[in-house]
């Protein structure tokens, strides 16, 4: 079942007989900087996810938590060197990070490696609650709504603007990413995007595996001796990463999914011991299928390095057909616009969802 589906438990009940005086005590909304420089809306909320949104890296997500577990991995790089520097030497981590819409993937035609989006700043940055209404007339939860554009213009060519709302709610184990990809140009312009989703401890541990709506993944390298395109052995100095291409991504609802299980979430704190994630708890990326058809994967289990990289696109990452035109991206034509959206969560086995 899917971790975006139903409406929650109805923390909104505690507004309505008067137990919480105001919404923030449920749904907190603070701006920070992070020790890195950047800005950051500090979002947290009962009973769902809690998430950094970072308006200075096009609204993509930053650190994440659930049940007292971190989500979201942190790569090697106490700080990000800035402009100069290339994408990997400036990534951060966190459970979101954009690439494109001008490249992904490895340099290419004058574009650097992954694009532009998450390197910059968002414009007209808003945010807001709202009450959602159950299904069965239930007391809704209260979601908050991160808004926000992130303009990828030049003077005289291409002009693509991504229009972005992240929805947290209460009660709810998951955050949503939608965009709107607007080609506001005069030129049709091939668009690669691709969500780059990072797992890290807690929620992974040796043998968690990724399962994906899609046939058996393809290593874009020969895979190291002993490895599996899929599987995490344990943590290991100096081992090496595979990216993978999960071919024919599958759907039957509209959304593709994902699952990393099982994971540091399954009762288990560190060593195995008891922790605050519940037992049989999955991690769950899903995505717009109609507009991203394509997945990708990133395992590096060395030591330090403990990441799972969950990557829907809409363009080849690797391969020959990024030697066609537009990287063999899909064509964006003038005044044309297109929905994407990913979401991560958690699913537990006996909670609604």
């Amino acid at each position: 079942m899917s971790v975006g589906a139903g409406a929650g438990t109805g923390w909104g009940r505690l507004l309505d007989d008067g137990r919480a005086a105001l919404p923030e005590a449920l749904a907190s909304v603070d701006e920070a900087v992070t020790a890195g420089g950047d800005r950051a809306l500090v979002v947290r909320v009962a009973g769902g996810v809690s998430v950094d949104v970072l308006p200075d890296r096009g609204l993509d997500l930053g650190a994440a938590w659930w049940a007292g577990v971190p989500l979201a991995w942190r790569s090697p790089h106490p700080r990000d060197p800035g402009p100069g520097r290339d994408w990997e030497d400036r990534f951060l981590g966190g459970l979101l990070a954009t690439c494109g819409p001008d490249n992904i993937g490895s340099p290419r035609d004058g574009a650097g490696q992954h694009g532009t989006h998450h390197v910059t700043p968002a414009h007209d940055v808003r945010w807001w609650r709202e009450r959602s209404t159950g299904g069965d007339g239930a007391a809704g939860e209260l979601e908050v709504h991160v808004a926000g554009s992130v303009a990828h213009t030049t003077l005289y060519g291409t002009r693509v603007v991504v229009d972005r709302e992240v929805v947290v709610a209460t009660g709810r184990p998951w955050v949503e990413v939608r965009d709107v990809v607007r080609n506001v140009g005069d030129a049709p312009v091939g668009v690669p995007l691709l969500y780059h989703v990072n797992l890290g401890a807690a929620v992974l541990v040796p043998g968690s595996r990724l399962v994906a709506d899609a046939d058996a993944p393809v290593p874009a390298e020969p895979l190291p001796p002993g490895r599996d395109a899929v599987t995490f052995p344990e943590a290991a100095a100096g081992a090496g990463y595979v990216v993978a291409e999960h071919p024919r991504v599958r759907s039957t609802d509209g959304w593709a999914r994902a699952v990393v299980t099982p994971t540091g979430l399954a009762g288990a704190g560190p060593d195995g011991g008891a922790g605050a994630g519940p037992r049989g708890a999955e991690v769950v990326v899903e995505w717009q299928a109609s507009t991203m058809p394509r997945l990708y994967s990133w395992l590096w289990p060395a030591r330090g390095s403990w990441v799972l990289g969950v990557e829907p696109a809409n363009a080849p990452l690797v391969g020959p057909e990024r030697d066609g035109p537009h990287g063999g991206a899909p064509v964006l034509e003038p005044g044309e616009s297109w929905d994407c959206a990913v979401r991560v969560g958690v699913r537990t086995p006996g909670r609604p969802r």
